[in-house]
């Protein structure tokens, strides 16, 4: 298997699957992102291919450091140990935090750990999983991606999901319109373990009734709220001065059993997200900024139009004060939803 010494740049998941399917390893990976789904199984690939079977308590070790420090001579002691049946000794250390929170204090330990990195054995595959990076730390990041590779599986693309979406229930025989996908892409907030699971979910369900075709009156009986278009269409019904359907869409999450503290939440959110909207009001900008997908973006400034920044950031304080209402103990939950609800289609 040859051996890939040098990365000077962030991978996605697509280039790190392919050097996989190419039979390359690198010495040292250090995998972050937010898409923790394809992370996990980067890893249950890595594994499937580099350790042999029946060989995983011997030649696979997973070491979780997100309340602990890792302290360097551990570190050398694990890559240090050769396989026993596998070609690799696979380490995977979860939350390190070198990059971050635990960077080494002292130019001193920094260069120790440079030369740690530096030296890991041709027989080892180290694989660091971080929840958070700081890319500022540029002199470890070096040390990395001079002998190993730098990977960051971000949420995927509203193209990608719809792609996956829809392949996986052809595999089954099932045909899914545009419409729900999107709307599943929705209310799982581009999850792609969420959207696992309501897959799953939902095509025992047609296995067992011999469905081939799902509508939204379906997906609506099935899944998950769409919370999010919930509160988009309340966030309209606002800006209509109809605070009155704004309350039929609150009272249509109580009795999906959604908590109001959530809704709550989730429209203090979406105001946010609106004002920064109507300040950028470039959709990929907002994209960007925010981190949501680029169709969540055109709606969102497509509904800032409805609202005057001053509107927004009324709203927005409105939220606010709902939220101490309940925590002061002046209002109960429903009560308080209902006062902003009523308060916001006066604004």
């Amino acid at each position: 298997m040859a051996k890939q010494e040098s990365k000077s740049s962030w991978k996605g998941y697509v280039d790190v699957a392919s050097d996989i399917k190419n039979n390359q390893a690198s010495r040292i990976y250090l995998i972050c992102g937010e898409e923790k789904y394809l992370v996990d199984k980067m890893i249950k690939e890595m594994k499937k291919v580099w350790v042999a079977p029946g060989a995983e308590s011997l030649d696979f070790y997973l070491k979780d450091h997100t309340n602990s420090e890792m302290p360097l001579d551990e570190f050398q002691s694990l890559v240090g140990s050769p396989p026993f049946l596998s070609q690799f000794r696979m380490t995977v250390i979860r939350n390190s935090g070198l990059w971050a929170t635990r960077a080494p204090s002292t130019p001193a330990d920094q260069e120790k750990w440079k030369a740690a990195i530096a030296a890991i054995p041709e027989f080892a595959c180290v694989i660091f999983v971080e929840d958070k990076v700081d890319k500022r730390k540029k002199q470890l990041l070096e040390a990395v991606s001079s002998v190993g590779t730098l990977a960051e599986f971000s949420f995927q693309n509203e193209d990608m999901l719809a792609k996956w979406i829809k392949s996986s229930f052809a595999r089954k025989n099932v045909d899914i319109p545009s419409n729900c996908i999107s709307s599943l892409i929705s209310r799982t907030d581009s999850s792609m373990r969420m959207i696992e699971n309501e897959v799953t979910k939902i095509m025992l369900y047609c296995e067992n009734k011999d469905v081939h075709k799902i509508d939204l009156e379906l997906l609506n009986r099935l899944s998950i709220p769409d919370v999010h278009a919930s509160v988009f269409h309340m966030t309209d019904a606002i800006g209509q001065k109809n605070p009155g359907r704004a309350l039929e869409i609150m009272n249509d999450l109580i009795i999906l059993k959604e908590a109001i503290p959530k809704i709550r939440l989730m429209l203090a959110r979406h105001i946010r997200h609106l004002i920064c909207a109507k300040e950028l009001g470039n959709a990929s900008e907002i994209a960007s900024s925010l981190k949501v997908q680029p169709f969540v973006a055109r709606n969102l400034v497509s509904q800032s139009r409805g609202f005057t920044i001053q509107q927004l950031e009324k709203i927005y304080f409105l939220c606010f004060e709902s939220d101490q209402w309940v925590k002061t103990g002046k209002m109960d939950d429903r009560t308080s939803m209902e006062v902003l609800l009523s308060a916001c289609g006066q604004v």
